[in-house]
């Protein structure tokens, strides 16, 4: 094993889950399914601390996604967590109340959102949020 993959399997993943990022969220961006709305939304929790724009926009249902997350040159926020207070799911809808902390240049801010999941294909989608 190189020096370099060692690393990334010791590295904690960023979406709280206290497990490494290749146990955890990496195998998701690589590709393979989420198995639950909750695992889809922290991967995504993820891909925008990595500012994976097209993991995102992949894991987003057609009929609300936008073309773009950031326009060229919009200054990202930094994410600094995560945490899930519920998650659930019926059938193939699935919900996820989480609250995200990031900062920018603004000062720090608290995201709380009660996001809609779909699962389509065997694959679970974003379809929208609701922001307390």
């Amino acid at each position: 094993m190189s020096k370099k993959k060692s690393k990334a399997a010791k590295t904690v993943c960023p979406c709280g889950s206290g497990l490494s990022f290749d146990a955890c969220c990496g195998r998701w961006l690589a590709g393979e399914p989420a198995p639950t709305p909750e695992v889809l939304m922290r991967s995504r929790y993820v891909a925008y601390v990595l500012e994976n724009d097209q993991y995102v926009l992949e894991t987003w249902a057609t009929e609300t996604r936008p073309e773009v997350l950031f326009e060229p040159g919009e200054v990202r926020p930094k994410w600094l967590s995560l945490t899930v207070l519920e998650a659930r799911e019926a059938g193939d809808e699935g919900f996820v109340h989480f609250i995200a902390r990031g900062r920018t240049s603004q000062g720090a801010f608290k995201l709380e959102e009660k996001s809609q999941f779909r699962r389509e294909d065997g694959r679970w989608l974003y379809v929208k949020g609701h922001f307390e």
